[in-house]
C-alpha cells in the first residue's frame, strides 16, 4: 500500500502550459471516457437515469455558474444562501442529503472531507465542455457520498487549429467578468486552457427586507487548463487541473429569533480550491482497456474574523479495467485507493484511507436489452466495511421509439467530520447512512422523434440518515424514505424552435418524527423555449419553479417562487459574439433558506471575440 500513496503523490503535480503551434485536427484515438457511468456507451443505451448537458446548451443558456444550471435539471434541488459566490450553495438530488451527491471535476472527487458536500458557490462555467447528472445511488461504482447521485464536470479538450477567445461582461450590483481561454493541438499534442476573473460588489446576504443593507462583495479568479498527449497508437496521457481563488463577505448566522442570520460588517472569508488528475489510458489488448487515474483535490477556507481555517484533501488512485467479453458482453473491474485528511482549526484534525473493490457486468443482446450488475467492496481504516450492489435493466423497442428501465441499489455515506467532531455541533457516536432504491422508468420518442418524452419513478429508503435536530446537533434518523416521480418533454416545434419542460416531485420524509426533510421541495419544475436565426441569433427564455419547503431545523419554512429569465446571442461574424441575459425578469421577491437574501430583476451584457 505504500507504493500506491507514493505512486498518487508523486503523478498529483503540477506540469507546465503547453507552447505548441497548431495543426489539422488528427483523428481522434478510441479511449475510455472519463464519464459518471465509466464507460463510453451513448447517451441513448444505458439503463441508468443519466441527462448530459451539452457544450451547446451550456453556451446558449449563459449562466455565469454552475450552480444556475443545475437548477434546470430533473431531480435537483440548488439552495444558494445570498449573492453570487459568497454564499454556501447545496445540490440535493432526489431527497438525499447534500452531502450524499459525489461531485467529480474531470474524475476527481472534491467534496470536502469535513462538510461530506460540494460548495457550488464559486464554481464558475469555465472551459466546461459537458456535464454529466447520474440520479440515483452510485455507490458500486464510485462509493461512499454517491447515494444522491453523481455531477461529473468535463473540461474541454483541445482540438484543431489554434483558437483564441477574449470575453468580458458587465451588469447589475458592479458585476464585471473577464476571461481569456486558449485551445489547439498540433501532432500528437493538445491543450486547452482558461483564465477569468469576477468581481461584484453584490447585496446583503441577510435579506434586505428585513433591515439589512450592507453589500457583501465577492471576487473569483479561476484558472484551468486540459493538456492531452497521444502515445503508442491508442494510448493516451492528459493532465487536467483547475486552480480556483475567492475572497467574499458574508453575514453571520444567528441563534436568535425571529431572525435566522444577521448583517455583518467586513467580516470575510477567503478560499483557495486546486483539483488536479492524471489519467493514462491504453489498449493492452483488442479487448481490453485500462485505464490509470490518479488525483488530488484541494480546499482550504479561511475565516480571518474568526482566526478559523477548514482544509480538506483527498489522493485517489484509481485503476479500471474495461473487458470485451464477445459482441453482448463487457466487464469492469477495478480497484481504488483513496486517502482523506480533514482539518477544523485551530487543532482538530482526522485522517482516513480506504480502498474499494468494483465488478460490473454489462449485457448488450442486439441493441434492444440491456442489463447491468454490479458490486463493490469498501474497506475503510475508521468504519465497519461496506458492501454495495446494483442491477439494471433496459428494453429497447426500436419499432415504438421506446425504452423501459428498471434498477435496483444500494449506497452508504459515512459521517462527515465536521458531523463527528464539529466544535459547532457534533456527534461522535453517529453510524454510516445506509440506503435502498427502486426505480422504474419510460422514454417515449414521437413523431419522427420531435417529441422526447420521459417519467421516472423513483424510491428510496434510509436507515440511519444523518439529520441536524432542533439544536443543530446531527443524529441518526432511525428511517427516512424519500419517493418521487421525474417527467421531462423535449419537443422540437420547429426546425429552429424547441422546447423542454422538466418536473420533479419528491416526498422526503423522516418517518419516525413523520415530518418533512429540511430543504427538500415536493415540485420542482424548469420550462425553457429555446429559438435560433441562421446560425446568427440565438434567444431561450426559462421559467424555473419551486415549490414552499422547510427551511431549517426548528420547522419554519420559505413560501414557493417562480422566475424568469432571458438569454440572447448574436454572431456578428466569425470574430465578435455579443451576449446579454436578464435574471428574475419580474422581480420577484422571495428567499430560498429563511432569512436569506435573493437577487431582483438584474441584467448582464457582454461580448466574445475569438481569434
Amino acid at each position: 500500500m505504500k507504493f500506491v500513496k507514493t505512486l498518487t503523490m508523486m503523478t498529483c503535480i503540477l506540469l507546465l502550459p503547453l507552447n505548441a503551434f497548431a495543426e489539422d485536427e488528427e483523428e481522434e484515438l478510441k479511449a475510455i471516457e472519463i464519464t459518471a457511468t465509466r464507460t463510453s456507451i451513448e447517451e441513448e443505451n444505458p439503463a441508468s437515469a443519466l441527462t448530459i448537458i451539452t457544450q451547446e446548451e451550456i453556451q446558449q443558456k449563459q449562466h455565469m455558474q454552475v450552480k444556475d444550471i443545475l437548477r434546470e435539471q430533473l431531480g435537483v434541488n440548488v439552495v444558494t444562501q445570498g449573492p453570487l459566490g459568497g454564499s454556501p450553495t447545496s445540490v440535493f438530488m432526489r431527497g438525499a442529503n447534500s452531502a450524499s451527491t459525489l461531485v467529480m471535476i474531470d474524475g476527481v472527487q472534491v467534496n470536502d472531507n469535513n462538510t461530506g458536500g460540494f460548495n457550488f458557490s464559486h464554481l464558475q462555467m469555465d472551459n466546461i465542455e459537458r456535464i454529466e447528472i447520474l440520479r440515483g445511488p452510485q455507490s458500486t461504482l464510485w462509493g461512499a457520498d454517491a447515494v444522491g447521485g453523481v455531477i461529473n464536470i468535463i473540461t474541454k479538450r483541445g482540438r484543431g487549429k489554434l483558437k483564441h477567445t477574449i470575453s468580458l461582461e458587465a451588469g447589475s450590483f458592479e458585476t464585471f467578468r473577464e476571461a481569456l481561454t486558449s485551445s489547439g493541438s498540433i501532432n500528437k499534442f493538445d491543450y486547452s486552457i482558461s483564465a477569468s476573473r469576477t468581481d461584484t460588489d453584490g447585496f446583503s446576504s441577510a435579506n434586505e427586507d428585513r433591515g439589512f443593507t450592507e453589500d457583501d462583495g465577492y471576487q473569483n479568479t479561476t484558472v484551468s487548463s486540459r493538456l492531452g498527449y497521444n502515445f503508442l497508437d491508442d494510448g493516451r496521457i492528459e493532465f487536467l487541473g483547475r486552480y480556483i481563488n475567492t475572497r467574499s463577505d458574508f453575514d453571520a448566522l444567528s441563534f436568535v429569533p425571529p431572525n435566522p442570520v444577521v448583517d455583518g460588517i467586513a467580516e470575510t472569508q477567503t478560499s483557495d480550491s486546486y483539483y488536479f488528475s492524471i489519467p493514462i489510458t491504453k489498449s493492452a489488448a483488442n479487448w481490453w482497456d485500462i485505464k490509470l487515474n490518479n488525483g488530488f483535490s484541494y480546499n482550504e477556507l479561511v475565516f480571518p474574523t474568526f482566526n478559523f481555517k477548514s482544509i480538506s484533501r483527498t489522493y485517489t488512485t484509481d485503476f479500471q479495467n474495461n473487458f470485451r467479453l464477445g459482441k453482448s458482453l463487457s466487464v469492469i473491474l477495478g480497484f481504488e485507493y483513496q486517502a482523506i485528511n480533514g482539518f477544523l482549526g485551530p487543532n482538530l484534525s482526522f485522517n482516513n484511507n480506504s480502498q474499494g473493490y468494483y465488478l460490473e457486468g454489462h449485457y448488450n443482446f442486439n441493441e434492444t436489452y440491456f442489463l447491468k450488475a454490479g458490486l463493490r467492496e469498501n474497506v475503510n481504516s475508521k468504519f465497519d466495511d461496506q458492501l454495495t450492489y446494483k442491477f439494471e435493466g433496459a428494453w429497447l423497442i426500436k419499432e415504438l421509439g421506446t425504452k423501459l428501465r428498471v434498477s435496483y441499489a444500494t449506497g452508504f455515506r459515512a459521517p462527515t467530520i465536521s458531523d463527528l467532531f464539529s466544535p459547532f455541533g457534533s456527534n461522535p457516536n453517529l453510524k454510516p447512512e445506509e440506503s435502498e432504491n427502486v426505480e422504474v422508468g419510460i422514454q417515449q420518442n414521437l413523431f419522427s422523434e420531435n417529441l422526447k418524452l420521459s417519467l421516472t419513478y423513483f424510491y428510496t429508503n434510509y436507515d440511519n440518515l444523518i439529520a441536524l435536530d432542533g439544536f443543530f446537533i446531527p443524529q441518526n434518523v432511525g428511517r427516512a424514505t424519500s419517493q418521487g416521480i421525474e417527467a421531462s418533454a423535449q419537443y422540437q416545434i420547429l426546425k429552429n424552435l424547441n422546447a423542454t419542460v422538466n418536473y420533479t416531485w419528491n416526498e422526503a420524509t423522516d418517518d419516525i418524527a413523520n415530518t418533512t426533510l429540511l430543504r427538500r421541495p415536493r415540485g420542482i419544475l424548469s420550462f425553457t423555449l429555446h429559438h435560433n436565426w441562421m446560425d446568427k441569433l440565438d434567444s431561450l427564455v426559462t421559467v424555473n419553479y419551486r415549490s414552499s419547503m422547510i427551511s431549517n431545523s426548528a420547522g419554519a419554512s420559505v413560501g414557493g417562487r417562480a422566475t424568469l429569465r432571458a438569454a440572447i446571442g448574436y454572431q456578428l461574424n466569425d470574430h465578435w459574439k455579443l451576449t446579454a441575459r436578464g435574471e428574475n425578469l419580474l422581480d420577484k421577491d422571495y428567499e430560498e433558506p429563511l432569512g436569506f437574501g435573493t437577487a431582483g430583476i438584474s441584467g448582464y451584457a457582454g461580448f466574445v471575440y475569438s481569434f
